[in-house]
C-alpha cells in the first residue's frame, strides 16, 4: 500500500509541476496562433511564423506535417524528438521552451485528429488568442466522419473563445462561423482575391495562393504590413513533402520528378495536379507514383476510385500497399497496361520501372503518403540534384 501511495504522489506531483509550467508559459507567451484544418496546416504555420519574425515580433513555431519541427525566433530549426507515440502533453514542453526562449508569439499545428483529443488541445493547453482553419476536406473521415461536415464540427473545436478566427476557401464555412459566434470570437474568411498583386511572385517554392492569404489575414490582424509578411514568408523553408520538382537522368531517360506527397489527400492532390500540368501529352509520358499506406485503406480506396479521372497520367506506379485487394480496386478503373504496382521495391527500382515507361523524357507525380518509402524516394531523388517548384 504505501508504494501504491508513494507512486500517486509521484504522479500527483508531477502533473502539478506541469500545470503550472503551462500557466506560466501562458502568461508569457500573449500571441498564442493555433493552426488547424485537413491540408496546408504545416505550410501555413510557417509562412505565419516568418511573417511575424520579419515584423520583429520574436515568434516560435512548432509543425507537425511530414517531419516535425520546432522553429526558433531566428528560424533555425530541429526535428521534435519523441521517445514514443506522439502525445498531445508535448504541447506544454513546447510553449515552456518558448517562454524560455523569450519569444512572444507562438504559430502551433494542431496535432490532434481525434475529435475530443483536438478539443482538449484548445481548451485545457494551448488556450489561443488566434484560431486558424486552413480548410476542411474529406480526409481522417475513419476518425471525424463519416461525412465531411462531421469533420468540420471536429475540426471547430480549436477556435478560441473571445478570440480571433480565420478560415481558407472551404466547405462548410458556415459551422465554423457558427462555432466562433457561440464563442464570442470575431470570425474572417481569408480570401485569395485579397492577395496584394504579385504577391506569389516571390516564392521559390509551389504554395497555394489559399494558404497564402490566410497567413496574410492572420499577420494583418497583428498589424504587420503584407510587404514585411511577405518578405518574410518568401524566405521560408518549405515543409519536408511541400511540393518540390527535380529534373535528373535515369536509366538513360530524362525524369522530371514533383513531389506532391504533401498534399495526400485527393482534392488538394488533383487541385496540384492541374497546377502543375501533369496531363498527357505534354512533354513525354507522364506516371502517377502512388504511395499508399496500409493504414489508411480508406484513402487508398479514394485514390482508386479517382485515377484517370481527377488526375490523369499515362501510367500509374503504385508502392507502399500493394496487396492484392488494393491492386483490384485499382484494376477497375486502370488496365493492367497501365498500372504497375511493385512490391516492396528500392527507389532504384522504382525509377528503373518508372523509365522503361516512356521512349524520351518521363514527368513522374509522387502522390498519396510520405511515410514509408516515400522518404527513401525523396532521399534518392535529392542526391541527384534539383530545383524547388
Amino acid at each position: 500500500m504505501g508504494i501504491i501511495l508513494l507512486l500517486v504522489a509521484i504522479v500527483v506531483a508531477y502533473w502539478a509541476a506541469e500545470a503550472i509550467k503551462l500557466r506560466r508559459a501562458l502568461r508569457a507567451l500573449p500571441v498564442r496562433i493555433h493552426v488547424n484544418g485537413s491540408r496546408g496546416k504545416s505550410s501555413v504555420t510557417r509562412l505565419i511564423a516568418a511573417g511575424l519574425r520579419e515584423s520583429g515580433m520574436r515568434t516560435v513555431a512548432k509543425t507537425t506535417g511530414s517531419k516535425a519541427r520546432y522553429i526558433h525566433p531566428d528560424g533555425r530549426e530541429e526535428p521534435i524528438v519523441r521517445l514514443g507515440s506522439p502525445n498531445i502533453c508535448e504541447q506544454v514542453g513546447v510553449l515552456d521552451r518558448a517562454r524560455r526562449e523569450g519569444a512572444r508569439a507562438i504559430v502551433i499545428e494542431c496535432m490532434a485528429v481525434r475529435p475530443d483529443i483536438q478539443k482538449i488541445a484548445e481548451e485545457d493547453i494551448l488556450h489561443s488568442t488566434i484560431g486558424v482553419i486552413t480548410n476542411v476536406r474529406a480526409d481522417h473521415l475513419d476518425v471525424m466522419g463519416p461525412t465531411v461536415a462531421d469533420a468540420a464540427i471536429a475540426i471547430s473545436a480549436t477556435i478560441p473563445v473571445n478570440g480571433f478566427a480565420v478560415a481558407g476557401p472551404t466547405k462548410h464555412i458556415e459551422i465554423l462561423e457558427d462555432r466562433a459566434d457561440a464563442n464570442g470570437t470575431r470570425f474572417e474568411r481569408a480570401d485569395p482575391a485579397s492577395l496584394p498583386p504579385g504577391a506569389m511572385d516571390g516564392f521559390a517554392f509551389l504554395e497555394h495562393e489559399e494558404n497564402v492569404a490566410v497567413a496574410l489575414a492572420v499577420t494583418r490582424r497583428l498589424g504587420v504590413p503584407d510587404a514585411t509578411a511577405l518578405r518574410g514568408m518568401y524566405r521560408v523553408t518549405p515543409d519536408p513533402g511541400a511540393c518540390m520538382s527535380w529534373t535528373f537522368d535515369h536509366a538513360g531517360r530524362r525524369i522530371e520528378f514533383h513531389s506532391i506527397f504533401a498534399a495526400n489527400d485527393l482534392e488538394s492532390t488533383a487541385a496540384v495536379w492541374k497546377r502543375l500540368g501533369l496531363e498527357t501529352g505534354s512533354g513525354g509520358a507522364t506516371v502517377a507514383l502512388l504511395n499508399l499506406r496500409a493504414d489508411r485503406v480508406d484513402r487508398s480506396v479514394q485514390f482508386s476510385e479517382a485515377v484517370d479521372h481527377l488526375f490523369h497520367a499515362d501510367h500509374y506506379v503504385l508502392v507502399g500497399d500493394t496487396s492484392d485487394r488494393i491492386v483490384r480496386r485499382f484494376l477497375r478503373r486502370i488496365p493492367s497496361g497501365r498500372l504497375h504496382p511493385l512490391a516492396k521495391p528500392t527507389p532504384g527500382e522504382v525509377f528503373d520501372r518508372i523509365a522503361s515507361l516512356g521512349e524520351g523524357g518521363v514527368r513522374v507525380g509522387a502522390v498519396g503518403n510520405i511515410g514509408g518509402i516515400g522518404h527513401d524516394i525523396l532521399q534518392f531523388v535529392h542526391k541527384r540534384g534539383g530545383v524547388s517548384c
